[in-house]
């Protein structure tokens, strides 16, 4: 009978090279790149493809929806700013105006930020669709980058340029980023442990979509 022979120090530091340490997942770096990059990218490509709008001024509907108009000029009463027939376009104007007048600069940066947001909203929507019981099987691994790439196409396609750059035009853009999220707010209560709460942001993202432009009644119900 052969005896047995203590593990050496080099046995010892090949076994814990193969066998990780308890809680210690060596995939989790990789999921946490496939989650931070792809929203690092749209946010990139979605800034260096408009950044050269911010210099763009007034024009067209702008002078007479933004320059003219005296129901922006304050964010009191806010009954008031409300009552207008797109109230949550105009109260976002009005809030524009109360930081920066009749500065364009803001109204461009807000207008970018709402097309941003929708992308990373897109983004979330198609992620979760690729990772369903239905399509995990076929998608899941590469869910997070075909998503972005559906985002990518979606921030630097042309459709969407009058909606960023011609000012008053948020009112399709943020109507979408709205609709996106009423989407989203669904999706998620599907498989929610609590599906109420996302409930809610479905229901309120759907009537701030409402008093952007009346196109949003077509959100599934």
């Amino acid at each position: 009978m052969t005896p047995a022979h203590p593990p050496t120090a080099s046995n010892q530091t090949q076994q814990r090279s193969q066998n990780p340490p308890a809680g210690k997942n060596p995939v989790a770096p990789l999921h946490r790149f496939a989650s931070v990059l792809p929203p690092l990218c749209i946010l990139g490509v979605a800034v260096a493809a408009y950044a050269n709008s911010f210099a763009g001024a007034f024009v067209l509907d702008d002078v007479g929806r933004i320059l003219s108009d005296p129901r922006i000029r304050t964010l009191s009463p806010l009954s008031e700013v409300l009552s207008h027939r797109r109230p949550v376009v105009d109260y976002s104007l009005a809030v524009n105006y109360a930081i920066g007048a009749d500065n364009p600069w803001g109204y461009h940066a807000f207008n970018l930020a709402v097309h941003i947001l929708a992308a990373l909203t897109l983004f979330g929507i198609v992620r979760r669709t690729l990772l369903s019981p239905r399509l995990r099987d076929r998608f899941g691994s590469a869910a997070p980058w075909l998503a972005m790439t559906v985002a990518l196409l979606w921030v630097v396609h042309p459709l969407q340029t009058q909606g960023v750059t011609y000012l008053i035009q948020r009112a399709e853009s943020m109507m979408g980023l709205f609709y996106l999220v009423t989407l989203y707010g669904f999706i998620r209560s599907v498989d929610a442990a609590r599906p109420a709460r996302w409930y809610v942001v479905a229901i309120m993202a759907c009537a701030l979509g409402m008093g952007c432009k009346a196109v949003m009644i077509t959100a599934p119900a």
